[in-house]
């Protein structure tokens, strides 16, 4: 799994670092904005082969800063609190994706890259692991100049999993989270 992390983060930074050095001082822009909206997590824990999942719905609401690179380049970073109840339980996390940003046109942008989450909730957390490591993908749409739509789903990399509970009984356990976050943003 560290050889699969280290692979994907090498391949970031080198599309990154690549792009970079096409970039002249006039193409750099560097934006801030606000952003809500809808989240779900899905917590799947594996075990011998078999799956389960269990997901919760919440919201989420940050900031978020985006530097063009280039043209058809830049990067998009948020710092986000989603709140997530269910049966009277509440969780939060905090969120925070640093993604390579393709411009696809003028308006439409994919977007990939590794995103961290880290539960607050040390009662929630018992028996996990609170800082978790995802690959996440997505797109935005500029609706206005200021006004973004975006989409985003992360895969959880990493077993949340404390030790004791990985190995019960001689079986192999794993949870990981993956989450889905659909909002909209406010670009200053």
């Amino acid at each position: 799994m560290k050889n699969n992390i280290s692979l994907v983060f090498t391949i970031f930074m080198g599309l990154l670092i690549g792009h970079s050095q096409e970039a002249t001082d006039n193409s750099s822009e560097l934006t801030f904005g606000v952003k809500a909206g809808f989240s779900s997590t899905v917590l799947r824990i594996n075990v011998e082969n078999i799956t389960v999942s269990e997901d919760v719905s919440g919201f989420y609401v940050g900031v978020f800063g985006d530097l063009s690179i280039s043209e058809a380049i830049g990067i998009h970073s948020e710092l986000l609190y989603g709140s997530y109840s269910q049966d009277g339980e509440s969780t939060d996390i905090l969120f925070l994706p640093i993604l390579a940003q393709f411009n696809v046109n003028d308006r439409f942008h994919l977007m990939a890259g590794p995103q961290f989450d880290y539960l607050l909730d040390a009662d929630a957390s018992e028996g996990l692991k609170r800082l978790g490591i995802g690959i996440g993908l997505g797109a935005a749409f500029d609706i206005t100049e200021q006004l973004i739509l975006d989409a985003r789903y992360s895969f959880g990399l990493n077993n949340r999993l404390e030790g004791d509970i990985e190995e019960l009984n001689g079986t192999n356990v794993q949870a990981k989270f993956n989450y889905l976050l659909i909002g909209l943003g406010y670009r200053f």
